[in-house]
């Protein structure tokens, strides 16, 4: 979600990993890790010193979530077999081959076409989690 964050500031904005994590909930060991890895392919810029910090390094609506998927948790198993056969193929499959390889298209299809900028609006279209009991009588 982190860079869903930074997807919904201006694209010149820069923000500091503490507040990052701070407004994501995410411990700043990790963060920076994850931050770092998106840095190296081109995702994020950062700017080192005082007031420096991360930003997109490029357009939201061009950061898909398969892209960011692909650099921190590409998934090994999502061509195999989903019952764990040795050899499933269309010609050679197991029973649940033929439903899996749609169900695959359909998610990775799915991530292929949400972009950072999609999840960003739709965050903003919500009350911040901080908001959501402001005061006691909203209880």
């Amino acid at each position: 979600m982190a860079l869903a964050y930074l997807a919904g500031k201006e694209v010149s904005m820069v923000c500091g990993l503490q507040e990052i994590a701070e407004t994501e909930c995410i411990p700043p060991i990790y963060l920076r890790k994850i931050l770092g890895e998106l840095r190296r392919h081109r995702i994020l810029r950062s700017i080192k010193g005082i007031h420096g910090g991360y930003s997109l390094a490029r357009l939201p609506d061009t950061i898909t979530v398969w892209e960011v998927n692909q650099i921190l948790a590409p998934d090994p198993y999502l061509d195999d077999c989903i019952l764990g056969s040795d050899l499933c193929t269309s010609a050679d499959s197991c029973v649940l081959h033929d439903r899996w390889q749609r169900i695959r298209r359909d998610y990775v299809e799915l991530l292929k076409t949400t972009t950072m900028a999609h999840i960003a609006r739709s965050r903003q279209k919500r009350r911040p989690h901080s908001q959501i009991y402001e005061n006691e009588e909203e209880w």
